[in-house]
């Protein structure tokens, strides 16, 4: 990687800086099929010392071979301070057996590196119990973490492993802004992006099953329906009922994120904060929330 396209690095050394300072353990980002996040990962832990990981890399983009290279070189560059999580992302064959087939390959050629399972039905669940070291969750309300905990920890059981030796780690959505309502639809559009089904789509798979599971299928069902009769992002984002957000995520001034933070990682083994911009994705939002949300505060 050329050095002029390293811009970020700066801004993301002095984040991870700032990060240790405010008592954070570990930094994360996702990966979605480019070098750069495994990059910054190793940045992050060279400034830091922090533990890095990635959350999550999607086996429907990365070649395995490519996964593994990148994450060895990675692992090492962190001095072993760093995990792995993978999902099936956009796989629809048989992605039960894809997610199965990755964790033997991933032990068998790095035994020492830490890999999580991205997961989200009671399968990859289970199998994130038999086999991974975690299951990576994403937009759960905290009674649905004590759910995947116990599909989990049957999982381990079968496979005769310890429930406690599988990390349950979750995202937590934290959209700062001193105009509560601003904060409210910057939520709301991360959200409906995971969470309404496409226009003749199977309701019950990936994250719109996963939103149903947790008792929102009526809510999500009225907007999909607005959607289809043309209203817009900014329409169906103000239309998301406020109870519904505070269940999956945090949204309104600093002083606030802290305590919804808390509540919503009751249950994780790793709590993540995952940034979410109201009106400007700058890393003067990214500090803010940051400080908001920090152990040490």
């Amino acid at each position: 990687m050329r050095m002029r396209d390293r811009w970020w690095e700066g801004d993301l050394r002095a984040m991870a800086h700032e990060a240790a300072a405010l008592g954070y353990a570990s930094i994360w980002t996702p990966a979605a099929d480019k070098r750069i996040p495994f990059e910054m990962c190793a940045s992050w832990h060279e400034t830091s010392g922090l533990e890095t990981g990635i959350a999550v890399a999607p086996m429907s983009a990365w070649p395995p071979d490519r996964l593994l290279s990148v994450s060895k070189e990675t692992f090492e560059r962190c001095d072993g301070e760093f995990t792995l999580g993978i999902g099936a992302g956009r796989l629809t064959d048989a992605p039960i057996r894809v997610m199965r087939e990755a964790i033997f390959l991933f032990r068998a050629s790095l035994p020492r590196l830490r890999v999580y399972l991205g997961a989200l039905g009671p399968q990859m669940l289970r199998l994130a119990g038999e086999h991974y070291d975690g299951a990576a969750l994403n937009w759960c309300t905290a009674e649905h973490v004590n759910w995947c905990r116990e599909r989990v920890a049957a999982g381990a059981h079968a496979a005769g492993r310890d429930p406690a030796d599988v990390q349950i780690h979750g995202y937590i959505r934290v959209c700062i802004d001193h105009d509560a309502e601003a904060a409210r639809v910057g939520l709301a559009k991360a959200m409906l992006g995971y969470a309404l089904a496409p226009p003749g789509a199977d309701k019950t798979k990936g994250y719109r099953g996963h939103f149903a599971r947790m008792g929102f299928d009526k809510a999500l069902s009225e907007l999909e329906l607005r959607r289809d009769s043309g209203a817009t992002e900014e329409d169906l984002a103000r239309l998301v009922p406020a109870a519904l957000l505070r269940r999956v995520g945090y949204a309104g001034p600093p002083n606030g994120a802290r305590d919804a933070f808390t509540r919503l990682a009751d249950g994780l083994d790793i709590a993540i904060v995952r940034v979410v911009a109201s009106r400007r994705n700058d890393l003067a939002t990214v500090r803010t929330t940051m400080a908001a949300c920090a152990p040490n505060s």
